[in-house]
């Protein structure tokens, strides 16, 4: 165990366990953003949700604090995606020590791709998180998100019974919302003459590919802590001439830098397509949505895959 975690469980032991809040509503916790949106859509007024990761941070890289601790141990609903996308989890799980504490692990019993799958590999840059068996970015199809929305309902139901009614209408309406998004993306990009998904950032976009019959090539695999090496940089500045990309994508936590050496190179624009796992500070101020983050990919991605 790290010092960090052991200067967190020991502050939080120090600080006491606090007792579950007084009163009706149901305490849900969520590991990103898509996840609290969606749980706040199906709970309603019969939840409180709150969202671990705090605006602008990585969560691969996020450290829980003290507070952390003690906000798990007062939860009755974790909500995580799985997969190996919260590393620190676990750990945080066994600080709280609350023995009352559901979770609900998002991505368990939906169709994942392996980690070193869902994307054209250029180069020599093939590896997934650490530890990853299957990419964990699975809120970017928005039919698995309709099952997890599914799911959300029944395990909310299974603590609040008498709310249950509740969960099933709201979650009926979140899930028509996901299909008309689903819709826009299915004619939005039927028509574009590109299907490749030139990336200059990690292998984010497998599931939105392969949803929409598309071809991501990132600069390198699922995991953000790496570099692209000048082989595989070389290797996509080719494809995309070869292929006349007009738009290399990049990501916000990534930044633009290698996007604008490769559309440099073969003549492209670069547009920004987000992950959605998290707001930065400004975008919340903003009161900034999981749609409307998907409806400026596909704004940028019918740009990016028409013809020149």
């Amino acid at each position: 165990m790290s010092s960090h975690w052991i200067a967190v469980f020991a502050l939080a032991l120090a600080a006491g366990t606090p007792s579950l809040p007084a009163g009706p509503k149901l305490v849900v916790v969520t590991t990103i953003f898509p996840l609290a949106e969606f749980a706040r859509a199906v709970a309603g007024e019969a939840a409180e949700v709150t969202l671990l990761i705090p605006p602008g941070a990585d969560v691969h890289t996020w450290q829980p604090r003290v507070g952390d601790v003690r906000r798990l141990a007062s939860a009755d609903l974790l909500i995580s995606i799985g997969g190996g996308l919260e590393p620190w989890l676990p750990g945080l799980m066994r600080g709280a020590g609350s023995p009352r504490l559901k979770h609900l692990e998002a991505s368990a019993g939906l169709a994942l791709l392996p980690a070193h799958e869902g994307h054209d590999k250029e180069g020599d840059e093939a590896e997934g998180h650490a530890g990853e068996a299957f990419d964990p970015h699975v809120w970017l199809d928005f039919g698995l998100d309709q099952i997890i929305v599914d799911a959300l309902a029944r395990t909310m139901s299974a603590l609040v019974p008498a709310e249950a009614p509740g969960f099933s209408r709201r979650a009926e309406a979140l899930k028509e919302r996901l299909r008309t998004l689903d819709a826009a993306y299915r004619d939005g990009l039927r028509g574009c003459a590109g299907r490749e998904i030139i990336l200059g950032g990690h292998a984010a976009f497998g599931y939105l590919a392969r949803r929409y019959g598309l071809i991501q090539v990132p600069v390198y695999g699922a995991s953000p802590d790496a570099a692209p090496t000048p082989k595989t940089t070389a290797a996509i500045v080719a494809r995309a001439r070869r292929d006349h990309a007009r738009t290399i994508f990049y990501e916000p936590g990534v930044g633009d830098k290698i996007a604008r050496l490769i559309a440099a190179e073969a003549g492209a624009d670069v547009r920004l397509l987000h992950p959605g796992h998290n707001l930065t500070p400004a975008q919340k101020a903003a009161g900034t949505t999981f749609f409307r983050l998907m409806e400026d990919n596909l704004e940028a991605l019918r740009h990016g895959l028409s013809p020149r």
